[in-house]
């Protein structure tokens, strides 16, 4: 139990979603979602999602029933519900896989898409700008995730559903082959990827040949095609592995179609040398967390994804995001 001046915050209370005033029907966009997260501002819980049209909408949780919504209880006189304010963008031609905010400018998100591109939007002015593309525009190379790190804040890390990792300087034009260099780390389709917050050089990578591969950038050898970043070491799943996310701890979450979460940890990476690498023993996961990640036909692949601490988004983890406002709305009085 958790109590914030007096208010005790006990789970009873946390389960019901009307304790913000939101006991209504939330629909931030109608095609299917492939991308979800919290834009980083303390001053009001703002939820953003991309789905597969290439459209990202934005909603105000802070929004109460009382003031801007009504309940589901209540409907109009023409017997429509009430709905709470969504704003929507059209960014892409194609799926939204993944977004990020930039680490040193909160009012710019950029967004990956299955159209190959990524695109940078403005959100006070509502503009959005390309800000990679491949060099050829007939070339075909859907992008399937974005990262931007604190620490090279002007180059976009990326990867496709070719099993390429991408490199951009964004301080370079869009379309500029030399301003990019792409990296073949698998044979198949890379689902996700992550930068280790403190440690940029260290990638993860999940891919449909069923591996979760950590590679560390300071190296990377080869010619031509066959340029590779070190691999330091390397997990076999069952079935393939749709995602992986670090947090600041150095841990690696990673959810498969196996039907299970894997913990991994990497504390000790900030000894890491050059050239490193973890056998197999050192490479097992040190937990697994059974969970359905197959949520149905109509429902998106449950992935992890990270924000300071590790955070697994599905529907059956939708008391999470409750749990989020709540706190977020009884902090503000502390």
């Amino acid at each position: 139990m958790l109590t914030c001046v007096g208010i005790k915050i006990t789970p009873e209370r946390i389960v019901s979603p009307r304790v913000f005033g939101m006991g209504v029907k939330m629909l931030v966009l109608t095609s299917r979602q492939y991308s979800m997260g919290f834009h980083p501002t303390p001053d009001k819980p703002l939820v953003f999602a991309g789905d597969k049209m290439g459209n990202l909408g934005v909603c105000d949780c802070s929004q109460s029933t009382a003031r801007n919504i009504k309940s589901e209880d209540d409907e109009d006189e023409d017997g429509s519900e009430a709905e709470p304010a969504i704003t929507t963008f059209k960014l892409h031609t194609r799926t939204i896989s993944a977004f990020q905010f930039a680490p040193t400018d909160a009012n710019a998100l950029y967004s990956a898409s299955y159209d190959s591109s990524i695109r940078k939007l403005d959100l006070e002015k509502g503009v959005s700008t390309e800000v990679y593309a491949p060099a050829d525009a007939s070339d075909d190379d859907p992008v399937s995730g974005v990262e931007i790190s604190a620490h090279a804040p002007h180059v976009l890390h990326f990867t496709t559903l070719e099993g390429r990792f991408g490199m951009h300087d964004m301080r370079t034009n869009p379309g500029t082959s030399s301003s990019t260099e792409l990296l073949q780390l698998s044979e198949k389709k890379i689902g996700g990827f992550s930068l280790h917050p403190g440690a940029a050089h260290i990638v993860a990578t999940a891919s449909l040949d069923r591996m979760l591969k950590i590679w560390d950038l300071r190296r990377i050898g080869g010619r031509a095609e066959w340029r590779l970043p070190a691999l330091v070491g390397e997990h076999l799943s069952a079935l393939s592995v749709s995602h992986a996310a670090f947090n600041a701890a150095g841990q690696v979450a990673t959810a498969s179609y196996d039907d299970t979460v894997k913990i991994h940890d990497f504390g000790d990476v900030a000894g890491w040398k050059v050239g490193m690498t973890l056998g197999e023993e050192r490479m097992r996961p040190a937990a697994v967390v059974p969970h359905n990640n197959q949520t149905g036909r109509w429902v998106t692949m449950y992935v992890a994804g990270r924000k300071g601490l590790t955070l697994l988004l599905s529907l059956a983890f939708l008391i999470l995001i409750f749990l989020f406002l709540f706190l977020f709305r009884f902090a503000s009085r502390c």
